[in-house]
């Protein structure tokens, strides 16, 4: 069956995708044959149903089944119905393909399987561009077994191809910051604009940049004026100007765009905009066997300002002891002690962070991002699966002190 050996090409295809950045990259071949294993080893306990990861009978499964529907439709009706900035985009995207290739319900999964390495390699790759060889080797590391993030790349779900996108974006991004391409804000922009159509809220990403842009230029314009201006400085000036302009098209451009489980902005229903928007994500109760305890989730986030930062901490470092009531909660216990471990390494590595200008633009998206996401989740499960879209970015900012990382091991 065509669509059968089209699913084994993509896992084939993965495979010989690992051992060609592992041969480009001898200090990846490691992290990646471990994530190639821990993913396929995963699949298949989902596949005999020996063991279900979070999401799998519930989100997954929707998913593969609308974008059946979409395949089913003739080629006029399905590209005019093209669901821009919509969770269905990524259905949508699976249907197109599978119109073509043919339908099978582990096309998505392969292909999530598939974006999963290459969420390795560009997280790998940045950070040995800023941290060097050993500290590139623990990031990549961290993000071929840490197990929500498995659990993405075997499953029907928009996460993966989401993340590679805003990665990638990253990548070049940072290389334009840094000075070492001219190009790099726009190619940095647009592959940010192509994870946005997969998930709205990837639309912070758009809010970190503006603000540092905010920051740049005010600093080149304003404060740190050079007596004589190259035609390479202006193009960077102006380019930088666009780009700030563009981001903030995008996010005005979401007005009314539901952001996942994060917040509405300007959407008809929240009359008072954003302001409104914030405040009515903490009047709903929580709900859900992972709900938020009652003093985080609800109240007045003006007049109890402590309110953000809370449900923040929650985001990141959530479940804590007393929220444990399940055997099954113990597994978020592996999510809060990696993001724990990733906070302790930023604050070590800060002075690092603080002193590089790429690092700086770095910081202004992952703050953007976590205001976003955060806000918007009331549910100790929902708060893990969109931290891990932070996780890249994370590793790479906890990277900084990789380096004095120590694993000891005693002699008895």
């Amino acid at each position: 069956m065509p669509e059968v050996t089209f699913v084994f090409l993509l896992f084939v295809l993965t495979g010989v995708y690992c051992l060609w950045m592992g041969t480009r990259h001898r200090w990846l071949l490691m992290p990646l044959i471990l994530a190639y294993l821990f993913r396929l080893f995963l699949f298949f306990l989902d596949y005999a149903r020996i063991f279900r990861p979070p999401g799998a009978t519930e989100d997954a499964s929707r998913f593969t089944r609308i974008s059946f529907e979409y395949a089913s439709r003739d080629w006029s009706s399905l590209l005019d119905s093209a669901p821009l900035f919509s969770s269905r985009f990524y259905p949508w995207s699976g249907g197109v393909i599978q119109k073509a290739v043919g339908e099978s319900e582990l096309f998505l999964i392969s292909a999530s399987f598939f974006f999963g390495h290459v969420v390795v390699v560009v997280t790998g790759i940045i950070c040995y561009q800023l941290w060097g060889k050993r500290a590139a080797v623990f990031a990549a590391i961290i993000m071929a077994l840490y197990p929500f993030a498995a659990f993405n790349s075997i499953l029907a779900m928009r996460e993966e191809v989401a993340i590679m996108f805003f990665l990638m974006g990253l990548y070049f991004y940072i290389r334009w910051v840094a000075g070492k391409s001219t190009l790099g804000l726009l190619w940095g922009g647009l592959l940010f604009g192509v994870a946005v159509l997969f998930h709205p809220g990837w639309v912070a990403a758009f809010i970190g940049v503006a603000a540092y842009l905010v920051y740049f230029l005010y600093r080149n314009l304003f404060i740190d004026r050079p007596r004589f201006v190259s035609r390479l400085y202006a193009f960077k000036m102006l380019l930088s100007i666009g780009m700030l302009a563009f981001s903030l098209g995008m996010v005005m451009a979401s007005e009314g765009v539901y952001l996942g489980k994060g917040i509405e902005i300007g959407g008809e229903g929240e009359e008072g905009g954003l302001g409104s928007a914030i405040e009515g994500r903490f009047s709903r109760e929580p709900s859900g066997g992972s709900a938020y305890p009652g003093f985080v989730a609800q109240g007045n986030p003006y007049t109890q300002p402590w309110l953000i930062p809370a449900r923040i901490a929650y985001f990141h470092f959530s479940p804590f002891p007393w929220d444990i009531r399940s055997p099954r909660h113990l597994l978020g216990l592996v999510s809060a002690g990696l993001y724990w471990f990733l906070a302790w390494r930023v604050y070590r590595g800060w002075p690092q962070l603080k002193s590089r200008e790429e690092c700086v633009a770095l910081l202004f998206i992952f703050g953007a991002l976590t205001v976003v996401f955060a806000i918007g989740v009331t549910n100790i499960g929902t708060a893990i699966r969109h931290k891990t879209k932070l996780l890249g970015l994370f590793v790479i900012l906890a990277a900084s002190s990789f380096n004095s990382v120590r694993i000891r091991f005693r002699r008895k």
